[in-house]
Protein backbone atom coordinates (compact mmCIF):
# COMPACT_ATOMS: atom_id res chain seq x y z
CA UNK A 1 0.00 0.00 0.00
CA UNK A 2 2.51 2.55 1.16
CA UNK A 3 4.56 1.48 -2.57
CA UNK A 4 1.67 2.54 -4.26
CA UNK A 5 1.05 5.65 -2.38
CA UNK A 6 4.88 6.79 -3.11
CA UNK A 7 4.25 5.72 -7.10
CA UNK A 8 1.43 7.99 -7.14
CA UNK A 9 3.16 11.17 -5.43
CA UNK A 10 6.24 10.87 -7.98
CA UNK A 11 3.84 10.96 -10.98
CA UNK A 12 1.95 13.84 -9.56
CA UNK A 13 5.64 16.01 -9.18
CA UNK A 14 6.28 15.15 -12.85
CA UNK A 15 3.08 16.21 -14.13
CA UNK A 16 3.52 19.36 -12.43
CA UNK A 17 7.15 20.19 -13.77
CA UNK A 18 6.10 19.56 -17.23
CA UNK A 19 3.10 21.94 -17.09
CA UNK A 20 5.68 24.48 -15.54
CA UNK A 21 8.00 24.20 -18.15
CA UNK A 22 5.64 23.93 -21.26
CA UNK A 23 3.94 27.72 -19.71
CA UNK A 24 7.37 29.55 -19.99
CA UNK A 25 7.80 32.01 -22.20
CA UNK A 26 10.70 31.61 -24.92
CA UNK A 27 14.14 32.99 -24.42
CA UNK A 28 15.24 35.82 -27.55
CA UNK A 29 18.14 35.97 -28.59
CA UNK A 30 20.40 38.72 -28.06
CA UNK A 31 20.09 39.26 -31.95
CA UNK A 32 16.49 39.25 -31.80
CA UNK A 33 16.08 41.70 -29.31
CA UNK A 34 18.93 44.57 -31.14
CA UNK A 35 16.67 44.53 -34.24
CA UNK A 36 13.32 45.39 -32.69
CA UNK A 37 14.24 49.12 -32.31
CA UNK A 38 16.46 51.31 -33.78
CA UNK A 39 18.29 54.52 -32.48
CA UNK A 40 20.68 56.83 -35.26
CA UNK A 41 23.24 58.79 -32.43
CA UNK A 42 25.09 60.28 -35.19
CA UNK A 43 26.00 60.18 -38.66
CA UNK A 44 29.68 61.74 -39.63
CA UNK A 45 29.92 63.64 -41.75
CA UNK A 46 26.52 64.96 -42.53
CA UNK A 47 27.88 66.44 -45.92
CA UNK A 48 30.38 65.01 -48.12
CA UNK A 49 31.88 64.48 -51.71
CA UNK A 50 31.35 61.37 -53.40
CA UNK A 51 33.37 58.67 -52.63
CA UNK A 52 33.74 59.57 -48.47
CA UNK A 53 32.99 57.04 -46.18
CA UNK A 54 30.59 57.82 -44.06
CA UNK A 55 29.93 56.61 -40.14
CA UNK A 56 26.79 56.23 -38.36
CA UNK A 57 26.53 55.57 -34.87
CA UNK A 58 23.65 52.91 -33.95
CA UNK A 59 22.01 50.73 -31.77
CA UNK A 60 19.98 47.44 -33.08
CA UNK A 61 22.71 46.85 -35.71
CA UNK A 62 22.03 43.58 -37.45
CA UNK A 63 22.61 41.62 -40.36
CA UNK A 64 19.21 42.37 -41.53
CA UNK A 65 19.53 46.18 -41.43
CA UNK A 66 18.78 47.81 -44.50
CA UNK A 67 20.19 51.55 -45.74
CA UNK A 68 18.87 53.98 -48.42
CA UNK A 69 20.15 56.70 -49.95
CA UNK A 70 17.93 58.70 -52.44
CA UNK A 71 15.32 55.86 -53.11
CA UNK A 72 18.50 53.52 -53.48
CA UNK A 73 19.70 50.50 -51.48
CA UNK A 74 23.39 51.09 -50.04
CA UNK A 75 25.45 48.47 -48.85
CA UNK A 76 27.34 49.16 -45.62
CA UNK A 77 30.10 47.50 -43.44
CA UNK A 78 29.96 46.63 -39.61
CA UNK A 79 32.88 48.32 -37.91
CA UNK A 80 31.67 47.39 -33.77
CA UNK A 81 28.58 46.06 -32.29
CA UNK A 82 27.62 50.11 -32.36
CA UNK A 83 29.07 51.87 -35.71
CA UNK A 84 28.42 51.13 -39.55
CA UNK A 85 30.31 51.92 -42.44
CA UNK A 86 28.90 53.19 -46.23
CA UNK A 87 31.03 54.61 -48.98
CA UNK A 88 28.60 57.51 -51.23
CA UNK A 89 29.13 56.51 -54.64
CA UNK A 90 31.50 58.40 -57.00
CA UNK A 91 28.79 58.88 -59.20
CA UNK A 92 26.71 60.32 -57.42
CA UNK A 93 25.00 63.76 -58.40
CA UNK A 94 25.30 66.85 -55.98
CA UNK A 95 22.31 67.97 -53.74
CA UNK A 96 20.31 66.67 -50.59
CA UNK A 97 18.79 63.20 -50.16
CA UNK A 98 17.36 60.86 -47.68
CA UNK A 99 19.11 58.59 -46.03
CA UNK A 100 16.92 56.20 -44.38
CA UNK A 101 17.54 53.10 -42.35
CA UNK A 102 15.57 50.42 -42.22
CA UNK A 103 15.55 48.10 -39.56
CA UNK A 104 14.55 43.79 -40.26
CA UNK A 105 11.08 44.28 -38.37
CA UNK A 106 10.42 47.03 -41.05
CA UNK A 107 10.69 50.21 -38.74
CA UNK A 108 12.83 52.67 -40.26
CA UNK A 109 14.35 56.29 -39.66
CA UNK A 110 14.86 58.59 -42.43
CA UNK A 111 17.23 61.95 -42.16
CA UNK A 112 18.60 64.27 -44.55
CA UNK A 113 21.92 63.76 -46.30
CA UNK A 114 23.81 66.64 -48.42
CA UNK A 115 26.49 65.20 -51.39
CA UNK A 116 29.17 67.97 -51.68
CA UNK A 117 30.34 68.72 -55.46
CA UNK A 118 33.50 67.70 -55.53
CA UNK A 119 36.53 69.72 -55.48
CA UNK A 120 37.61 70.48 -58.84
CA UNK A 121 41.64 70.70 -59.23
CA UNK A 122 43.50 72.54 -62.13
CA UNK A 123 47.29 70.95 -62.72
CA UNK A 124 47.68 72.99 -66.17
CA UNK A 125 47.07 75.39 -68.88
CA UNK A 126 47.91 75.03 -72.62
CA UNK A 127 48.84 77.39 -74.28
CA UNK A 128 49.62 79.76 -71.15
CA UNK A 129 50.10 82.25 -73.95
CA UNK A 130 48.17 83.71 -76.44
CA UNK A 131 48.87 86.60 -79.02
CA UNK A 132 46.34 88.95 -80.35
CA UNK A 133 47.17 88.01 -83.88
CA UNK A 134 45.91 84.30 -82.74
CA UNK A 135 42.70 83.69 -84.87
CA UNK A 136 39.80 80.39 -84.73
CA UNK A 137 40.57 77.45 -83.16
CA UNK A 138 44.40 78.57 -82.36
CA UNK A 139 42.83 80.90 -79.70
CA UNK A 140 41.23 77.52 -77.75
CA UNK A 141 42.56 76.60 -74.35
CA UNK A 142 42.77 73.32 -72.40
CA UNK A 143 43.00 72.95 -68.48
CA UNK A 144 44.36 69.73 -66.99
CA UNK A 145 42.69 68.63 -63.80
CA UNK A 146 40.64 66.91 -62.06
CA UNK A 147 37.09 65.95 -60.99
CA UNK A 148 35.43 68.05 -63.65
CA UNK A 149 31.97 67.53 -64.62
CA UNK A 150 29.52 68.71 -67.18
CA UNK A 151 27.95 71.03 -64.80
CA UNK A 152 31.59 72.73 -64.07
CA UNK A 153 32.15 76.44 -64.79
CA UNK A 154 35.06 78.35 -66.37
CA UNK A 155 36.12 81.59 -64.64
CA UNK A 156 37.84 84.18 -66.60
CA UNK A 157 39.19 86.61 -64.31
CA UNK A 158 36.01 85.77 -62.21
CA UNK A 159 33.80 85.89 -64.83
CA UNK A 160 31.66 82.99 -65.90
CA UNK A 161 32.42 82.37 -69.56
CA UNK A 162 31.56 79.64 -72.37
CA UNK A 163 33.26 76.68 -71.81
CA UNK A 164 33.32 72.82 -73.43
CA UNK A 165 33.28 69.94 -70.90
CA UNK A 166 36.04 67.23 -72.14
CA UNK A 167 36.47 64.63 -69.43
CA UNK A 168 36.91 64.73 -65.74
CA UNK A 169 40.03 66.00 -66.29
CA UNK A 170 39.67 68.35 -69.57
CA UNK A 171 38.07 71.30 -70.17
CA UNK A 172 38.56 73.79 -72.46
CA UNK A 173 37.78 77.07 -73.64
CA UNK A 174 38.17 79.96 -76.19
CA UNK A 175 40.48 82.76 -75.07
CA UNK A 176 37.75 86.10 -75.68
CA UNK A 177 39.07 88.42 -78.45
CA UNK A 178 38.01 91.53 -77.01
CA UNK A 179 40.19 90.61 -73.44
CA UNK A 180 42.90 92.88 -72.61
CA UNK A 181 46.59 92.26 -72.82
CA UNK A 182 48.81 91.19 -69.64
CA UNK A 183 47.93 88.49 -67.32
CA UNK A 184 44.41 86.94 -66.79
CA UNK A 185 43.39 84.14 -64.30
CA UNK A 186 41.76 80.85 -65.17
CA UNK A 187 39.76 79.09 -62.86
CA UNK A 188 37.00 75.57 -62.64
CA UNK A 189 34.36 75.95 -60.53
CA UNK A 190 31.72 73.12 -59.01
CA UNK A 191 29.27 74.97 -57.03
CA UNK A 192 30.81 76.52 -54.26
CA UNK A 193 34.48 75.06 -54.67
CA UNK A 194 36.82 76.68 -57.25
CA UNK A 195 40.41 76.06 -58.09
CA UNK A 196 43.37 77.98 -57.74
CA UNK A 197 43.65 80.52 -61.13
CA UNK A 198 46.26 79.49 -63.48
CA UNK A 199 47.43 82.14 -65.49
CA UNK A 200 46.69 82.77 -68.95
CA UNK A 201 48.94 85.69 -70.70
CA UNK A 202 47.47 87.36 -73.94
CA UNK A 203 50.06 88.89 -75.80
CA UNK A 204 48.48 92.56 -77.37
CA UNK A 205 52.16 94.40 -78.20
CA UNK A 206 53.70 94.64 -81.74
CA UNK A 207 56.25 92.32 -82.28
CA UNK A 208 59.28 92.79 -84.90
CA UNK A 209 60.83 89.84 -85.96
CA UNK A 210 62.75 90.97 -88.92
CA UNK A 211 63.10 93.72 -91.60
CA UNK A 212 63.79 92.53 -95.29
CA UNK A 213 64.00 94.86 -98.56
CA UNK A 214 61.32 94.14 -101.10
CA UNK A 215 60.25 95.87 -104.33
CA UNK A 216 62.21 98.46 -105.71
CA UNK A 217 60.99 101.42 -107.65
CA UNK A 218 62.35 104.56 -109.92
CA UNK A 219 61.73 106.81 -106.26
CA UNK A 220 61.21 104.34 -103.84
CA UNK A 221 61.60 101.17 -102.33
CA UNK A 222 59.47 98.56 -100.22
CA UNK A 223 60.66 97.13 -96.54
CA UNK A 224 59.04 94.38 -95.66
CA UNK A 225 58.13 94.00 -91.45
CA UNK A 226 57.54 90.84 -90.23
CA UNK A 227 56.28 89.60 -86.72
CA UNK A 228 53.25 89.82 -84.86
CA UNK A 229 50.15 91.65 -83.17
CA UNK A 230 49.88 94.09 -86.16
CA UNK A 231 47.17 96.26 -86.58
CA UNK A 232 45.56 98.41 -88.97
CA UNK A 233 46.21 101.56 -87.77
CA UNK A 234 49.63 100.77 -86.42
CA UNK A 235 51.97 103.45 -86.85
CA UNK A 236 55.96 102.84 -87.80
CA UNK A 237 58.39 105.20 -86.07
CA UNK A 238 61.68 105.73 -88.30
CA UNK A 239 64.41 107.19 -86.37
CA UNK A 240 61.44 109.08 -84.07
CA UNK A 241 59.43 109.96 -87.28
CA UNK A 242 56.02 108.94 -87.11
CA UNK A 243 54.30 107.05 -90.52
CA UNK A 244 51.12 105.90 -90.68
CA UNK A 245 48.90 103.75 -92.69
CA UNK A 246 46.88 107.24 -93.18
CA UNK A 247 49.86 108.64 -94.96
CA UNK A 248 49.69 110.41 -98.57
CA UNK A 249 49.32 107.55 -101.20
CA UNK A 250 52.12 109.73 -103.19
CA UNK A 251 54.68 109.24 -100.01
CA UNK A 252 55.90 107.45 -97.36
CA UNK A 253 53.65 105.28 -95.75
CA UNK A 254 52.83 102.14 -94.03
CA UNK A 255 50.08 99.42 -95.90
CA UNK A 256 48.81 96.72 -93.51
CA UNK A 257 49.20 93.52 -95.25
CA UNK A 258 47.67 91.24 -91.92
CA UNK A 259 48.41 91.22 -88.38
CA UNK A 260 51.86 89.54 -89.28
CA UNK A 261 53.14 91.82 -91.72
CA UNK A 262 53.52 95.46 -92.80
CA UNK A 263 55.39 97.27 -95.97
CA UNK A 264 56.92 100.37 -95.46
CA UNK A 265 57.05 102.27 -98.42
CA UNK A 266 60.27 104.35 -98.43
CA UNK A 267 61.06 107.70 -100.44
CA UNK A 268 64.82 108.33 -99.57
CA UNK A 269 66.97 111.38 -100.17
CA UNK A 270 69.74 109.57 -101.38
CA UNK A 271 71.01 106.47 -102.40
CA UNK A 272 73.67 106.00 -99.86
CA UNK A 273 72.28 103.20 -97.51
CA UNK A 274 72.41 104.57 -93.42
CA UNK A 275 70.99 102.86 -90.51
CA UNK A 276 67.69 102.87 -89.85
CA UNK A 277 65.76 102.69 -86.38
CA UNK A 278 62.24 101.61 -86.96
CA UNK A 279 59.81 100.73 -84.38
CA UNK A 280 56.04 99.69 -84.48
CA UNK A 281 53.63 101.18 -82.08
CA UNK A 282 49.50 99.90 -81.84
CA UNK A 283 46.56 102.05 -81.33
CA UNK A 284 46.33 101.59 -77.30
CA UNK A 285 50.56 102.88 -77.35
CA UNK A 286 51.89 99.75 -76.97
CA UNK A 287 55.63 99.46 -78.86
CA UNK A 288 57.76 96.73 -80.38
CA UNK A 289 61.14 96.49 -79.72
CA UNK A 290 63.55 98.50 -81.66
CA UNK A 291 65.09 97.47 -84.82
CA UNK A 292 68.46 98.32 -86.95
CA UNK A 293 68.26 98.28 -90.38
CA UNK A 294 70.89 99.47 -92.88
CA UNK A 295 69.15 101.07 -96.10
CA UNK A 296 68.58 103.51 -98.11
Amino acid sequence: MLRHCLQLLLLIGLLSAATTHAAAPPARSARQLSSSTIAVFSIVPAQAEPGTQVIMAISGVSDGLRLNLGGDDIAWRMVNTRHIAFDLPATLAPGQYSLTVVSPDGSSRSYAFTVLPLKPVAFSIDPARITSCTRGDSRLVTIQGQNFSPSSQLLFDGTIIPSRYLSTERISFTAPAAARGGLHQVAVKNGDSSTTPLGLTLITAPDITSIAIGSDHVNSYELIISGDNFQQNSTLLVDGSRVETSGNLSGERLIFVDCTTLIYRRYPSTSTPKELRMQIVSPAGETSRTIIVTAP
